[in-house]
Protein backbone atom coordinates (compact mmCIF):
# COMPACT_ATOMS: atom_id res chain seq x y z
CA UNK A 1 0.00 0.00 0.00
CA UNK A 2 3.07 2.39 0.84
CA UNK A 3 4.55 1.78 -2.48
CA UNK A 4 0.89 2.47 -4.06
CA UNK A 5 0.46 5.47 -2.13
CA UNK A 6 4.29 6.70 -3.26
CA UNK A 7 3.74 6.09 -7.03
CA UNK A 8 -0.11 8.42 -6.59
CA UNK A 9 1.93 10.80 -4.64
CA UNK A 10 4.86 11.23 -7.91
CA UNK A 11 1.80 11.25 -10.25
CA UNK A 12 -0.08 14.19 -8.25
CA UNK A 13 2.98 16.22 -8.31
CA UNK A 14 3.90 16.14 -11.89
CA UNK A 15 -0.38 16.51 -12.11
CA UNK A 16 0.43 19.37 -10.12
CA UNK A 17 3.10 21.09 -11.76
CA UNK A 18 1.49 20.59 -15.38
CA UNK A 19 -1.68 22.22 -13.84
CA UNK A 20 0.30 25.48 -13.45
CA UNK A 21 0.77 25.32 -17.61
CA UNK A 22 -2.54 26.69 -18.84
CA UNK A 23 -1.98 29.11 -16.37
CA UNK A 24 1.50 30.07 -17.30
CA UNK A 25 0.33 30.28 -21.00
CA UNK A 26 -2.09 32.36 -20.82
CA UNK A 27 0.27 35.44 -18.86
CA UNK A 28 3.06 34.57 -22.17
CA UNK A 29 -0.38 35.30 -24.21
CA UNK A 30 -1.74 38.42 -22.38
CA UNK A 31 0.17 40.56 -20.89
CA UNK A 32 -2.76 42.54 -19.76
CA UNK A 33 -3.70 39.39 -17.53
CA UNK A 34 0.11 39.75 -15.80
CA UNK A 35 -1.15 42.47 -13.90
CA UNK A 36 -3.51 40.80 -11.48
CA UNK A 37 -1.34 38.73 -10.38
CA UNK A 38 -0.47 39.09 -6.36
CA UNK A 39 2.99 39.43 -6.18
CA UNK A 40 2.54 38.88 -2.19
CA UNK A 41 0.43 35.68 -2.69
CA UNK A 42 2.51 34.13 -5.22
CA UNK A 43 5.56 34.74 -3.10
CA UNK A 44 4.22 33.80 0.02
CA UNK A 45 3.62 30.69 -1.63
CA UNK A 46 6.90 29.93 -2.99
CA UNK A 47 8.42 30.62 0.61
CA UNK A 48 5.88 28.23 2.22
CA UNK A 49 6.70 25.43 -0.86
CA UNK A 50 10.60 26.23 -0.21
CA UNK A 51 9.83 25.33 3.60
CA UNK A 52 8.50 22.30 2.07
CA UNK A 53 11.51 21.03 0.51
CA UNK A 54 13.57 21.89 3.25
CA UNK A 55 11.20 19.98 5.58
CA UNK A 56 11.12 17.13 3.38
CA UNK A 57 15.43 17.06 2.18
CA UNK A 58 16.04 17.53 6.46
CA UNK A 59 13.60 16.50 8.29
CA UNK A 60 11.53 13.72 6.98
CA UNK A 61 14.68 12.82 4.60
CA UNK A 62 11.89 12.40 1.70
CA UNK A 63 13.20 13.04 -1.68
CA UNK A 64 10.23 12.78 -3.42
CA UNK A 65 8.16 15.06 -1.32
CA UNK A 66 11.28 17.57 -1.50
CA UNK A 67 11.22 17.08 -6.02
CA UNK A 68 7.18 17.38 -6.17
CA UNK A 69 7.58 20.84 -3.86
CA UNK A 70 10.27 22.20 -5.75
CA UNK A 71 8.28 21.33 -9.02
CA UNK A 72 5.62 23.30 -7.76
CA UNK A 73 8.48 26.40 -6.38
CA UNK A 74 9.45 26.22 -9.85
CA UNK A 75 6.08 26.91 -11.66
CA UNK A 76 5.25 29.32 -9.21
CA UNK A 77 8.15 31.02 -9.87
CA UNK A 78 7.82 31.41 -13.66
CA UNK A 79 3.97 32.80 -12.34
CA UNK A 80 5.82 35.50 -10.49
CA UNK A 81 8.06 36.80 -13.15
CA UNK A 82 5.12 37.15 -15.56
CA UNK A 83 3.73 39.22 -12.24
CA UNK A 84 7.20 41.17 -11.68
CA UNK A 85 7.56 41.89 -15.42
CA UNK A 86 3.94 43.04 -16.02
CA UNK A 87 4.80 45.68 -12.43
CA UNK A 88 8.15 46.80 -14.29
CA UNK A 89 6.97 47.46 -17.73
CA UNK A 90 3.97 48.95 -16.54
CA UNK A 91 6.14 51.38 -14.32
CA UNK A 92 8.91 51.46 -17.38
CA UNK A 93 5.61 52.97 -19.33
CA UNK A 94 4.55 55.01 -16.93
CA UNK A 95 8.34 57.02 -17.08
CA UNK A 96 8.17 57.41 -20.59
CA UNK A 97 4.58 58.70 -20.85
Amino acid sequence: MEQILSVLYGLSGVAASALYLPQIAKFHRDREACRSISLASWGGWIVIALIAVLYAVFVARNYLIAAVAGSNVVAQTVVLFYGINARLAEKSRAQTD
